[in-house]
């Protein structure tokens, strides 16, 4: 039987997809994305890009429309309002601390999505169809890849990036650490009186952060970690009273909310994998690690992975090597591998220390809080490593 061919098949066509599979293909190589969604769904989910997700956007021309439907974030704010006995003190970080106008552009999911999906659509080289990643079977120097429709697509290399349930993950074998966390992620959007004034505030509780991110003028995208108890009842309030309930958590800093569009839900989890690669398989994204909106760490780890592996693709096409080889992808996992281990750990530590309601938790939690305020240097080092940028140097 003849197949189709192309030279890699992409499962998932979520943002990192999308993204590795436009860069891909601008460099010449012939890409199919599986599981690109018919419709795009607004759950009121946002991501903070920061300035290692542009630095990769902008070498392949993605970063200018999206920094056009975000918003800048010129600092970020962490409050405790857990009533710890210790209380950590109120910390901001600013962007021009670090010679940047902004850490980066908050931009809405859906918004991502469109203009990713917009732009695939142009370009050459580039199929998208809407079929789903089924299994895959490698032999004789490639990957046989079957879709849920039923065909079958011989390539090079498989990359997964097609979430946290990931089917090529388990079709490859790759096991995965998983830690479920006691919270659930409402997400929103709301307009207020008062000016955020481009500054992302946290709001650290017992339960999780209540976050309000910048999106608009005088508009915020709201994302609060919750029990899950808590989460359902909240989830049943009518507008109105949500929005009371995020304002007097809030301490009113922005003036009375009022709350527009959908709702989300997300439920909690750390998720490591505990391998990056297989036989003519990748994994980037979510994936291979997910863990809770701290830091707005998620989709920008998700871009460094897409960053590292569609350099080491074309470098090996350039240099005629066969791009699905097992040294190119174990010089992939090597670079993304303690990145990716050291930020899921930081932010474990993070959020367990917020939870935990315990002194020597809280006790560290604020003296490291007090040695950001205290040494400006050592709170520049943090904002830049926080951005993915290198602690000292050239930006990414």
């Amino acid at each position: 039987m003849q197949h189709p061919e192309a030279d890699i098949v992409i499962a998932g066509g979520g943002a990192a997809g999308l993204a590795t599979g436009l860069a891909l293909a601008k460099s010449g190589l012939r890409v199919l994305i599986a599981g690109v969604p018919q419709s795009i769904r607004d759950d009121a989910r946002s991501a903070a890009l920061f300035a290692s997700s542009f630095a990769f956007l902008d070498r392949h021309g993605l970063g200018e429309m999206l920094r056009e439907r975000g918003w800048p974030l010129r600092a970020i704010r962490i409050v405790d309002v857990t009533g710890a006995l210790v209380r950590s003190p109120t910390t901001t970080f600013k962007a021009i601390e670090i010679g940047e106008p902004a850490f980066g552009w908050n931009v809405a999911n859906a918004d991502i999505l469109e203009a990713l999906i917009k732009a695939a659509r142009d370009m050459p080289g580039l199929e998208l169809e809407h079929a789903l990643f089924a299994s895959c079977a490698t032999e004789d120097g490639a990957v046989h890849v079957t879709l849920s429709d039923g065909r079958v697509v011989r390539a090079s290399l498989l990359i997964g990036a097609d979430g946290q349930k990931s089917a090529v993950r388990e079709a490859a074998s790759i096991k995965a650490r998983i830690k479920p966390y006691p919270q659930v992620a409402i997400t929103c959007r709301a307009t207020h009186p008062r000016d955020h004034e481009d500054i992302s505030t946290e709001f650290h509780t017992r339960e999780g952060p209540l976050t309000f991110v910048p999106s608009g003028e005088r508009r915020s995208a709201i994302v609060w970690l919750m029990r899950p108890e808590q989460a359902d009842r909240r989830a049943a309030l009518p507008p109105t009273e949500f929005a009371r309930e995020a304002e007097r958590m809030s301490g009113h800093f922005l003036g009375p909310l009022t709350l527009e569009g959908p709702q989300g839900r997300v439920p909690m989890q750390k998720l490591v994998a505990e391998r990056l690669v297989a036989a003519r398989i990748a994994l980037v994204g979510e994936a291979a690690h997910a863990f809770p909106p701290i830091g707005a760490q998620g989709l920008n780890l998700g871009f460094r992975d897409c960053d590292a592996l569609v350099r080491r693709i074309v470098e090996a096409r350039r240099a005629g090597k066969d791009i699905g080889s097992a040294s190119v992808l174990e010089d992939y996992a090597r670079e993304r591998m303690l990145d990716v281990e050291a930020r899921s750990a930081g932010v474990d530590m993070l959020n367990t220390a917020l939870i935990g309601n315990l002194l020597p938790l809280d006790l560290a939690r604020a003296a490291g809080l007090s040695l950001f305020n205290a040494i400006p240097p050592l709170r520049r080092i943090a904002m830049r490593i926080g951005g993915g940028m290198p602690a000292f140097g050239a930006k990414p």
